[in-house]
């Protein structure tokens, strides 16, 4: 029985690592409804100006904290014209993309930049 464990160690391997390999197989297919990277940019600069202002609010409560967060990001999505669920598809999708998400984040960069020099600001 013990020789049989051993041979069985190999294929037990080799079929775990197909399966977890096929698992991160995300597929090169856009979702509908792709934010693109540009408007993608936009929204992420804006995610992290209000994370940054509710971080510099120091509210007592994590549940204040949240709710004023969750009224920024409602406004945020209405002003660039995107649902909850888009942006997450979107979002998936970019970070399963590492390249598109590091364009991406070099022009939130860029945006934070311009934000900061403008209001003379740090963040």
């Amino acid at each position: 029985m013990p020789r049989l464990s051993f041979m069985f160690r190999p294929f037990l391997l080799l079929t775990l690592s197909v399966m977890a390999l096929w698992g991160c197989d995300v597929g090169d297919d856009a979702p509908e409804n792709l934010i693109p990277q540009d408007k993608m940019a936009e929204i992420l600069t804006e995610i992290h100006v209000a994370e940054a202002r509710v971080t510099q609010l120091q509210l007592r409560s994590q549940d204040s904290s949240i709710f004023v967060y969750a009224q920024l990001q409602k406004s945020i999505w209405a002003k660039n014209k995107v649902d909850t669920s888009s942006y997450r598809r979107s979002y998936t999708y970019y970070t399963s993309h590492p390249a598109l998400l590091t364009e991406i984040y070099g022009q939130v960069e860029k945006k934070l930049a311009i934000r900061e020099k403008k209001k003379n600001i740090k963040l």
